[in-house]
């Protein structure tokens, strides 16, 4: 009896520790897929990158060169018309009757502040226009990729084109490639141009800012703000030109502020982004480009003060409707290599 009853207790122990194995070892099987789910949903819901855009290698633009962090807002909606020709902001004023669908191609110049619903859309409204404003953008990414179908940004862009009837597209490069690599910059304007056309849409060109002179960028290409900025202007303004795209100089108004306001800062702290009031600014050229008004009949002050704002707004005045002289020998470097 007492040999039985010691046997029925080292079986009973020997099943308690059996199971006791089985369930450990399904907790540490199931926990590492419980928090992989988790780090992509929060992945997924970022709104706003703290990462920074270095172009480590500019003349190779199609290789991934900066963060890779993805942002992209979208409000969906549809046009209150899709049969109505492109808009020529140049010569239409625009009918503030319609509910005009926008999208943003670009990356983190572009995503900064939120720029396109934060300052842009605040702006259109402000000047009474209704807008629906999509930004399809991701870090470090080039015209080309977001014109390519089977890159993962770029898919998204042909799904939006084909979906939606868009009335403006706003293209904005890579920072460095029109200044480093100005073929791949004409290339992928070329491809985009086709698509957005064929959309019905009107193109139009952010035309981005050299580098902040200290910017150890402008040192390992053998640039200066200035000579950046001049490079940039000139292969923004001969695509346009030749494509006939206008252009939204952001960075001659950056030049403007940088060379005439020191007090303003547009610049984040890593002397490439924007700073909020650098945001603002692209926003302000932008809209003036699409619409034509004068940003500085605008009654909206984005948040940087009256005084801040009444030069931003000239400066955007003055890179949309005051003909600049960009340097003679970075338009013959333009022309010839389009």
């Amino acid at each position: 009896m007492r040999r039985r009853l010691i046997a029925f207790l080292l079986l009973a122990s020997f099943l308690l520790t059996a199971v006791g194995c089985a369930a450990g070892q399904t907790s540490v099987d199931t926990q590492p897929e419980t928090a992989s789910a988790a780090a992509e949903e929060t992945t997924a819901s970022i709104d706003t990158p703290s990462e920074t855009e270095f172009a480590t290698d500019p003349l190779a633009p199609e290789t991934e060169s900066e963060t890779a962090s993805e942002v992209e807002s979208e409000t969906e909606t549809e046009t209150e018309s899709e049969t109505e020709p492109p808009v020529d902001p140049e010569s239409t004023e625009l009918d503030k009757n319609k509910t005009y669908m926008i999208l943003f191609i670009g990356n983190s110049y572009t995503y900064f502040a939120n720029m396109p619903s934060r300052y842009f859309g605040e702006i259109m409204k402000s000047a009474g226009y209704k807008v629906r404003v999509i930004s399809q953008t991701k870090g470090g990414w080039t015209l080309l990729k977001s014109a390519n179908p089977d890159d993962e940004l770029g898919s998204r862009i042909a799904s939006t084109m084909r979906s939606k009837q868009l009335d403006f597209v706003v293209m904005q490069e890579q920072s460095m490639t029109p200044a480093l690599n100005i073929g791949a910059f004409y290339s992928g304007v070329r491809k985009l141009d086709e698509k957005i056309r064929e959309n019905g849409a009107t193109p139009i060109l952010y035309a981005t800012w050299g580098r902040k002179q200290g910017s150890g960028d402008l040192t390992d290409y053998g640039l200066t703000s200035e000579t950046m900025t001049w490079k940039l202007a000139a292969a923004y303004g001969t695509i346009g030109k030749t494509l006939d795209i206008p252009v939204a100089h952001v960075g001659l108004a950056f030049w403007d502020i940088t060379q005439n306001q020191r007090n303003i800062n547009l610049y984040d702290p890593d002397l490439s982004h924007p700073s909020e009031a650098g945001s603002y600014l692209a926003a302000l050229t932008i809209f003036a480009r699409i619409t034509g008004i004068d940003p500085t009949t605008i009654d909206y002050d984005g948040g940087v003060g009256s005084e801040v704002d009444a030069l931003l707004k000239e400066a955007a005045r003055k890179a949309v409707f005051e003909t600049t002289e960009i340097p003679e020998e970075y338009l013959a470097e333009a022309e010839r290599r389009k």
